[in-house]
C-alpha cells in the first residue's frame, strides 16, 4: 500500500514579497499553494496510492473563503473519484479556522478530533491511523503522551503537529522528544509544523516532509511531500517527491576585492544560472545578497536602486520569464567604515562602539527584539534576526539601509 504524507500546505498564504514588483510574477506566487495542492493530488493519482495524510496547517489563516471551500472539496472529490482515502489533523494555523464551517467534506476525507486522539481503520490494507487535531488557543501539551498503544495486526501511523523539541524558526507547539514518539510503538509518524523536510529516525519512521511550498525566500530549495511504501508490516519505501511550484533561493555573491562594476557580472550570471538549472523547469525566485568588504566607487555601493537594477538586467540575460529577482540585498563593508556620509556615518560609529562591547547590544535588545519578531508574520521574522545582528552588530547598518531605501519596514 502507498501513502503520501505532506503538511503545511496553507492554502491562500499571502507569499507577500516586498521586492517583486510583476503583476505576472504576484499572481504566480498568490497561486502557489493551490498550484502545489493540486500537483500533490495529480501525483497521488498517478502513484495510485490509498492514502493521502495531511498533518496540519492546510490552511493559512481563520478567512471563510468561499473560494478556497470550493477549491478544497473539487480536489478531495478528485481523490475520493479514484478511492482515495484523506486523514486530516487541524495544526495551529487551522485550529479554529471557518472555512471547515462551510465545507461539506467528501466521504473519503476525515478530520481528526480535537478532544482525544481518534483512530482510523483501513481494513483491505491492514493499516490503522491515529491522530489528534489542535483545538483553538496555544497547545503547550504533549500530546504524544495520551496516543494508545498500537493497533495490534497493523501498520500504525501515528499524525501529529508539533515543534518537537524547538526550532528557531517555529513556534512551541505540543513539544515531546524524539523518545517519546519512539517510546509508543508506531511504525510512522507523519509529522507536521516544521517545514524544513528532515528524516529524524527510520526505525520507527519519524517524519518531517515539510511544506509543500516555499512561502519567502528563507523557505529555499524543493518542497513536496513524502511518498511511502508499506507491506502492511514494515515501511518497505520512502522517497522525498518534490511538488513546487516556484522555487526559492538564496544567492550569497562575496564582492570582497573587486575594484569594479563589471566584476559583478560573472558571479551574479554564474550564480543566478545554477538558480535557473535547481529549479527543474519552475519559476526561480532568487534573492541576492552581496557580501564581503568592498572597493567597488562608493556612488554605486551608495545607490541601492542602481545595484538592483545591474542584478536585474544580468537576469534578464539568462532567462526572461522564469528567473525572478526577489530582492537585492546589501550586506557589505565598504572601506574603513560603513555606509556613506552624515547620518548614515554616524550611526556607523555608533554601531562600531557597540561592535566592540557586543553583550550591552545583547542585554538592551534582545528582549525587544524577542516580541517584536514574535508579532511579524512568520515570513518577514527573519527580516528581524536578533541572533543574527548580535553575532556580527556591525553588519546591521547595511541592512537597516537596505530597507531604509526602499521604502520597507522590518
Amino acid at each position: 500500500m502507498k501513502f503520501f504524507h505532506a503538511a503545511d500546505i496553507h492554502l491562500d498564504s499571502p507569499l507577500r514579497s516586498l521586492a517583486l514588483e510583476d503583476p505576472g510574477q504576484l499572481s504566480r506566487i498568490r497561486r502557489a499553494t493551490r498550484e502545489a495542492f493540486s500537483a500533490l493530488v495529480d501525483r497521488a493519482i498517478e502513484e495510485k496510492v490509498s492514502l493521502l495524510l495531511l498533518a496540519g496547517d492546510l490552511y493559512d489563516h481563520d478567512n471563510p473563503n468561499m473560494q478556497v471551500v470550493h477549491f478544497l472539496r473539487r480536489e478531495l472529490s478528485r481523490l475520493a473519484d479514484h478511492a482515495i482515502r484523506v486523514v486530516i489533523i487541524r495544526g495551529n494555523h487551522d485550529a479554529a479556522n471557518r472555512i471547515s464551517r462551510y465545507l461539506d467534506l467528501p466521504s473519503n476525507t476525515t478530520v481528526l478530533s480535537d478532544q482525544l486522539p481518534e483512530r482510523v481503520i483501513l481494513k483491505e490494507y491492514g493499516v490503522a491511523v491515529t491522530g489528534q487535531s489542535f483545538a483553538p488557543g496555544k497547545v503547550s501539551q504533549n500530546l504524544a503522551l495520551a496516543y494508545p498503544p498500537p493497533q495490534p495486526g497493523h501498520f500504525n501511523i501515528a499524525l501529529l503537529h508539533t515543534s518537537l523539541s524547538g526550532s528557531p524558526d517555529h513556534d512551541v507547539y505540543a513539544p515531546c522528544t524524539l523518545l517519546d514518539l519512539a517510546s509508543r510503538g508506531y511504525d510512522y509518524w507523519a509529522l507536521g509544523h516544521i517545514h524544513k523536510r528532515e528524516i529524524l529516525s527510520s526505525d520507527p519512521a519519524v517524519v518531517f516532509p515539510g511544506n509543500l511550498q516555499g512561502r519567502h525566500a528563507k523557505e529555499t530549495g524543493p518542497k513536496g511531500a513524502m511518498l511511502a511504501e508499506t507491506d502492511g508490516v514494515r515501511l518497505t519505501a520512502l522517497d522525498f517527491v518534490p511538488l513546487d511550484v516556484v522555487r526559492w533561493h538564496q544567492l550569497p555573491v562575496d564582492i570582497s576585492g573587486l575594484v569594479e562594476v563589471r566584476g559583478l557580472i560573472g558571479p551574479l550570471r554564474e550564480g543566478l544560472e545554477a538558480a535557473k538549472r535547481e529549479s527543474d523547469g519552475r519559476p526561480a525566485a532568487v534573492r541576492v545578497i552581496l557580501i564581503g568588504r568592498a572597493s567597488l566607487p562608493g556612488s554605486f555601493l551608495d545607490s541601492p536602486e542602481q545595484v538592483r537594477q545591474l542584478v536585474l538586467e544580468v537576469a534578464a540575460e539568462v532567462s526572461l520569464e522564469d528567473l525572478w529577482i526577489e530582492r537585492v540585498r546589501l550586506d557589505f563593508l565598504q572601506g574603513e567604515v560603513i555606509g556613506g556620509e552624515g547620518a548614515d556615518a554616524d550611526f556607523s560609529l555608533i554601531l562600531s562602539e557597540v561592535a566592540r562591547d557586543p553583550e550591552t547590544l545583547a542585554a538592551a535588545l534582545e528582549g525587544d527584539l524577542s516580541l517584536l519578531r514574535r508579532a511579524l508574520p512568520e515570513e518577514l521574522r527573519e527580516e528581524l534576526d536578533s541572533s543574527a545582528i548580535l553575532a556580527d552588530p556591525a553588519r546591521l547598518l547595511p541592512v537597516l539601509m537596505d530597507l531604509l531605501y526602499r521604502g520597507e519596514a522590518p
